[in-house]
């Protein structure tokens, strides 16, 4: 993006070299007679478009260009172009305060060069600055320092100062000034080098302003001198009228009547730009001036304007200020109604703002309302029935003592409320404690039934069937003698269901787990599968050392089992992928595989694999996660160990 605004102001100076605006507009007008093409004219308007902003600050003549530059571009089939002049568009509704259609425009930009991250950047770069506009300085922040990481690894110096004096704004907004200082300065050094008079004077005013925050007075004047002479000479008239505005926020302190003189000067010259953002600001100013001068009717004609910009661009900062002053106005003039409605409007402002609670505000303001609504009313009544003074002083005793009584009531209430809420609070936690341990206890007591009934089953299998199966093997073997083939392949069947029955057995109740840990049992028993399955089972350890108690030792292997034979069973899958991790009291399960993909609620038609996983996973206070799809299954238990309920 840079390359191109640089292109395009070499492009200017080149055709439009003028120092007029109505010869530069007359030029444009020639030069695109004698362009040949639709392409060469979305050209030129594109470049007269980029003149009209940075070399004339003319926000009307800006958009007619782009307008022009858009039409000649899509008629071209010039897509970026298009998406370029989609960036000034962005640009240009920014700058005008319409910050919904600015990231719509931005939106098409950054989808269009998503693998360029120049001019992604720059895109990103306005979106930052509208999130500022928009109250949320963190997102604004963030998105500065990602886009500042982008410009300085491309050493891009005019993008890095840019992005530098947009996140001073931001620590600015956060009152972090002295932050807000030393990024500014860092900014300016930079549009000093490049000679970039426009950015010197934008900086020396942001330089101002965080000054003025500060209360040193006297370094924010000299800042915004500076800036007034400077935009002055290079006829700005937004950094023109915003210099002007400062300065009378300095005077305004020591002199109302000359920082009102500034302010009518910066609105004469701000009538006559297209820069709303800085009318809202001054507008504002401008109100405040008159309210302090106790001039009420110019300072709600101010603000109530201002106070409708604000909410319709939805500035929550400018709402709340805004709200703020016409509530003091309203209170002022008795209006208490109206008083509450502004005192509203700024409380949801500054809550959106700070995140805190508006209730308290609220009530207060209410509070306020019907306090003095009462002592007006007993005033109004001392005036008119003058001989009952003394009576009405009584009464008013009487009703202060009558207050205090309602109040100290009120308050012995919300005490035993509070008391008691505490008190449901505690048994409602102890049932809970208690419930949860009744849960714990079921689940230990049906984990444990299943493994004994899987060590029974194990010793049978071991015991019994292996054995009766070695005694048949054992007499048919005597029958080889006769060279029987068919005895021959009986034996080798039943080797091989032998070798079944063991690993049934092992996997039943694995002796790795019982003797060693988790980590070889898991290992022993994907080797044990592998030897008797197609697919290819891998088992993999990454982390720390894992050390648990068998109970959960037993739990993850078996989940881990179920898994696996899920996969084998249903997936089709050629690899299957077992992985341990451990990291920080953190524990991953991951098993995956490469099939078709399958739903795990169809593991069986009664369900009972699902469930028995939910089960130990439950048991173990841990999160499952499964994602399946044509391109395989994903399983992933993540185990809290600071969490599993059994120790």
């Amino acid at each position: 993006m840079k390359k191109i605004i640089l292109f395009s102001l070499s492009v200017s100076i080149c055709f439009f070299g003028f120092s007029q605006n109505e010869k530069f507009i007359d030029s444009i007008s020639i030069k695109i007679k004698t362009d040949k093409s639709d392409s060469i004219r979305a050209s030129t308007y594109y470049s007269a478009a980029k003149y009209s902003l940075y070399n004339m600050g003319d926000l009307k003549l800006f958009r007619s260009y782009i307008d022009s530059s858009m039409q000649f571009s899509k008629r071209s089939k010039r897509e970026g172009l298009e998406a370029t002049n989609h960036f000034l568009y962005g640009l240009l509704e920014r700058l005008e305060g319409n910050y919904d259609k600015a990231l719509d425009h931005l939106e098409i930009n950054i989808k269009y060069f998503e693998n360029d991250s120049t001019n992604k950047s720059y895109a990103l770069f306005q979106k930052g600055v509208i999130y500022q506009q928009l109250g949320d300085y963190n997102k604004s922040l963030k998105t500065y320092l990602d886009i500042l990481e982008i410009f300085e690894a491309k050493k891009d110096s005019f993008a890095i100062a840019s992005t530098l004096n947009s996140i001073a704004i931001i620590y600015e907004n956060m009152d972090d000034h002295d932050q807000a200082i030393a990024n500014f300065n860092d900014a300016k050094k930079i549009f000093i080098l490049k000679d970039i008079q426009r950015d010197i004077c934008n900086t020396d005013i942001s330089i101002a302003a965080v000054y003025y925050k500060k209360g040193d007075y006297e370094k924010s004047r000299i800042y915004a001198q500076n800036s007034l002479k400077l935009s002055r000479s290079i006829n700005f008239k937004q950094l023109e009228g915003k210099s002007l505005q400062i300065l009378g926020d300095i005077a305004a302190k020591t002199d109302p009547k000359l920082g009102l003189k500034y302010y009518l000067e910066a609105k004469e010259i701000l009538s006559k730009t297209n820069f709303e953002r800085e009318k809202l600001s001054l507008s504002i100013s401008l109100g405040i001036a008159y309210y302090e001068q106790k001039n009420y009717a110019k300072a709600k004609n101010e603000l109530i304007g201002a106070l409708k910009v604000a909410e319709e661009k939805k500035i929550k900062n400018q709402v709340k200020e805004t709200s703020f002053i016409l509530a003091k106005i309203a209170a002022i003039e008795s209006d208490f109604s109206l008083a509450y409605n502004y005192r509203l409007k700024y409380t949801e402002a500054k809550d959106s703002i700070i995140n805190i609670e508006n209730s308290k505000n609220i009530n207060l303001l209410q509070k306020q309302f019907e306090t003095e609504k009462k002592d007006k009313e007993i005033t109004e009544q001392k005036l008119i029935v003058s001989d009952q003074q003394l009576s009405l002083q009584k009464s008013k005793s009487k009703s202060r003592l009558m207050t205090i009584l309602i109040i100290a009531l009120l308050l012995a209430s919300i005490l035993l409320w509070f008391v008691f809420q505490q008190r449901q609070k505690r048994i409602q936690q102890q049932l809970v404690a208690i419930q949860k341990e009744q849960e714990v206890q079921t689940l230990e007591s049906l984990i444990e039934g299943e493994e004994k009934e899987r060590l029974r089953i194990a010793k049978e299998l071991h015991d019994g069937v292996n054995g009766d199966l070695s005694a048949i093997k054992y007499k048919l073997s005597s029958l080889l003698k006769m060279n029987n083939e068919v005895i021959n392949e009986a034996v080798n069947m039943i080797d091989n269901s032998c070798k079944q029955v063991r690993a049934i057995s092992h996997n039943l109740v694995p002796p790795s787990l019982k003797d060693f840990n988790l980590i070889e049992a898991v290992n022993n028993y994907c080797e044990n599968m592998n030897s008797i399955h197609a697919p290819e089972i891998n088992f993999q350890h990454i982390g720390d050392p894992i050390t648990l108690n068998k109970k959960v030792e037993v739990n993850i292997f078996r989940i881990i089992q179920e898994l696996v034979t899920n996969a084998v069973k249903h997936s089709e899958a050629k690899t299957i992928d077992v992985q341990l991790s451990n990291r920080k009291d953190t524990v991953l399960v991951t098993v995956e595989d490469n099939g078709k993909g399958y739903t795990s609620n169809k593991e069986d038609n009664a369900g009972i694999g699902l469930n028995n996983i939910k089960s130990r996973v439950e048991y173990l206070n841990a999160n499952l996660d499964i994602v399946s799809n044509t391109n395989g299954t994903s399983n992933t238990i993540e185990i809290d160990l600071n969490k599993i309920l059994t120790k």
